[in-house]
């Protein structure tokens, strides 16, 4: 069976506009950057060799697409004020509970490695900062905050199903059960 540009339509619009929307704030913007993944969807099909491959190769276009409308959109002058940023969805809910949920996965790993997370990631040093503040080799520091985001990936594979594409880029994600409930 070929792959057409209907068929991508009729199996993966509504999947596509949901990824947009959660990336573009304006509902109407958002319709245009679907209706642009599908010019470019149209114009390249014929190149999909692999119709396995059609989900990754369509979440690329529309991440490549996302990209190019906020390029489009970069002021020129520096001033940020004509620029709608996103609003969370449910600032009260689902925000504050990732954010719990994550804070509580940093506070649940080991001392060395909790402290090597948050002093970078959270503090802004850099990794040599952290090895003179702790007294450590650059290699070490840097090891150190590894192993920690290692920790945490690990926390989160558990907590959600991720679907990746073939570069390892997050396509979508779906909560397990425990995922982002606060401990």
């Amino acid at each position: 069976m070929t792959v057409t540009t209907e068929r991508a339509w009729r199996d993966f619009s509504d999947r596509l506009r949901r990824f947009i929307g959660a990336r573009v704030p304006n509902g109407v913007e958002a319709d245009d950057v679907l209706g642009e993944v599908f010019i470019k969807v149209h114009s390249s099909i014929d190149g999909l060799e692999d119709e396995e491959r059609l989900a990754p190769w369509l979440f690329q276009i529309t991440r490549n697409t996302i990209t190019d409308y906020y390029r489009r959109r970069r002021p020129e002058s520096g001033d940020l004020s004509g620029i709608d940023l996103p609003a969370p969805e449910d600032p009260e809910g689902a925000t504050r509970s990732i954010e719990e949920s994550l804070r509580n996965m940093v506070d649940e790993l080991p001392d060395k490695y909790r402290e090597a997370i948050v002093l970078t990631e959270f503090e802004g040093l850099s990794q040599k900062q952290l090895a003179d503040h702790l007294g450590l080799s650059s290699s070490g520091a840097k090891s150190r905050v590894q192993r920690a985001r290692s920790q945490l990936r690990d926390e989160l594979l558990a907590c959600c199903h991720f679907e990746f594409d073939r570069r390892g880029g997050i396509v979508d994600y779906t909560p397990r059960p425990r995922c982002c409930a606060p401990a």
